[in-house]
């Protein structure tokens, strides 16, 4: 069901609007052929109806004035592919006449101009069925109409047939039985759906093609965004499109240049703060070493080395946050294999799964930071690390297993925020900062991706990490 409203109604803005334009104008024409329709068909029957008044009645003149022996060759000689005459001993039809066939024979009548006694009898038939079985049981009958009428050249798709009859008495008693026939295309004929189909299809060329020029902008628009929220850095975009979509992108633009201002100043600030303080800690550090107690000494030197540490910390959260790498494309695979093998020279145990091969776009330094940031803490708080590689339902998922204790549920979100350390002695030799997954994330969100931890059935913790594929 879902497909089938896709199918419907798609997502695509442009499709969206190619429907609705190419659906309004194939309506305006299926009401403009019904209009046309109706309107052909009126005039067509009128034409037909004042046709065969004006043949009958020169014929009822002629035949009244010419002797029997030559009769038979003047109705054959207006004998026609849609007219055809007869002479009969009564009346083909004898049911009683509506209103539309009253007022012909009136009209017949006065062109008559009171050439007999007796009053002429009209029929209106829908098919052709009226005028073949007249005309085989004409006593002079020419041949038939064309029974191929319903499918003739002049009327290749009819949906009924109009025949007009027109009965008039003759003076020795008899009646000449006068059928035109005119065949009606109906309103669904192939001619009809051959028309709408064609006309519709040039439709939905043309707007396509002027729905896709004016969404181009929208679509760079897209792209942009998309690119921004992975943390990348590009020109500001062209200005360009209808009103509406031009003061979109301008917005736009100027949003992307106040933020990257922002963030850029917040880089210089947390650079700034870091550089002025290294001064005053080298400074403080140096008047320690002339401290004679080794123990106070000590004491002093280690706050200061831990200060130390936090401020190149913290700007290095901050330069996780702003990053100015480039996106590259690189194998995935690699990508670990030069993590795992990191660890590795530093006696670090890291377990690698067989690893797809997976190009991926993205700034492999700051990528590289994330992945040893899991595997260290993997390593650290479980002994080992396992990494696995995978490509499935439209995202990319790098997970990474230790054996540890794991995390309480209720203290997963808590392992992400800055400066925040589950490990009980909140020492900075076994806990660290409690920057590592906040960095992590933040790297994973600007590739547009996500970091979770869950906790393993068994035992042990899993952070997966997940991007969207290119």
């Amino acid at each position: 069901m879902k497909h089938l409203r896709w199918w419907i109604w798609p997502q695509n803005f442009a499709a969206r609007l190619i429907i609705s334009l190419v659906a309004a104008l194939a309506l305006a024409q299926v009401a403009l052929i019904v209009i046309l329709n109706s309107q052909q068909d009126g005039i067509a029957e009128r034409v037909v109806h004042g046709q065969t008044l004006n043949v009958t009645a020169t014929l009822a003149k002629l035949l009244a004035a010419s002797p029997v022996n030559e009769q038979d060759r003047i109705i054959e000689a207006f004998r026609a592919r849609q007219l055809c005459a007869g002479i009969e001993t009564a009346p083909a039809v004898s049911r009683e006449m509506n209103a539309t066939e009253k007022n012909l024979a009136d009209r017949l009548l006065r062109q008559l101009q009171g050439l007999h006694s007796d009053a002429p009898r009209i029929a209106i038939e829908q098919d052709m069925a009226p005028c073949l079985d007249l005309a085989k049981g004409s006593e002079n009958a020419g041949q038939p109409p064309d029974p191929k009428l319903q499918a003739g050249d002049d009327f290749p798709y009819p949906s009924r047939i109009v025949t007009v009859i027109t009965q008039v008495p003759l003076p020795d008693g008899r009646w000449l039985v006068v059928y035109n026939g005119i065949a009606l295309p109906t309103f669904w004929s192939p001619v009809a759906f051959l028309s709408l189909f064609l006309s519709s299809l040039a439709a939905i060329v043309a707007v396509a093609i002027a729905v896709r020029s004016q969404t181009k902008s929208l679509r760079m628009l897209a792209s942009a965004s998309e690119r921004f929220g992975r943390g990348e850095t590009f020109s500001p975009l062209k200005v360009s499109g209808p009103s509406e979509v031009a003061a979109t992108i301008q917005a736009f633009n100027t949003m992307y240049q106040r933020l990257s201002q922002f963030m850029r100043d917040r880089l210089r600030l947390f650079a700034s703060i870091s550089h002025d303080l290294r001064t005053p800690l080298t400074t403080l550090r140096l008047k320690a070493e002339f401290i004679d107690n080794d123990e106070v000494r000590e004491d002093i030197v280690a706050t200061i080395d831990e200060l130390t540490t936090i401020c190149e910390a913290t700007l290095a959260f901050t330069r996780a946050e702003v990053s100015t790498e480039d996106t590259t494309l690189v194998d995935l695979a690699d990508l670990i294999r030069q993590v795992a093998e990191e660890f590795r020279l530093t006696k670090g145990n890291v377990h690698l799964a067989a690893l797809p091969s997976l190009p991926y776009p993205c700034r492999p330094v700051a990528l590289k930071r994330a992945l040893r940031n899991l595997v260290e803490n993997a390593i650290r708080y479980g002994g080992t690390a396992s990494v696995t590689l995978n490509d499935a339902d439209g995202e990319v998922i790098i997970s990474v297993e230790d054996d540890g204790p794991g995390i309480p549920d209720e203290e997963i979100e808590d392992a992400f925020e800055a400066f925040v350390r589950l490990e009980p002695s909140r020492s900075t030799e076994t806990g660290g900062l409690g920057l590592g997954l906040s960095i992590a994330r933040s790297i994973v969100k600007a590739h547009g991706g996500t970091l979770f931890l869950l906790n393993r059935e068994d035992h042990g913790l899993r952070a997966e990490l997940r991007l969207p594929s290119k």
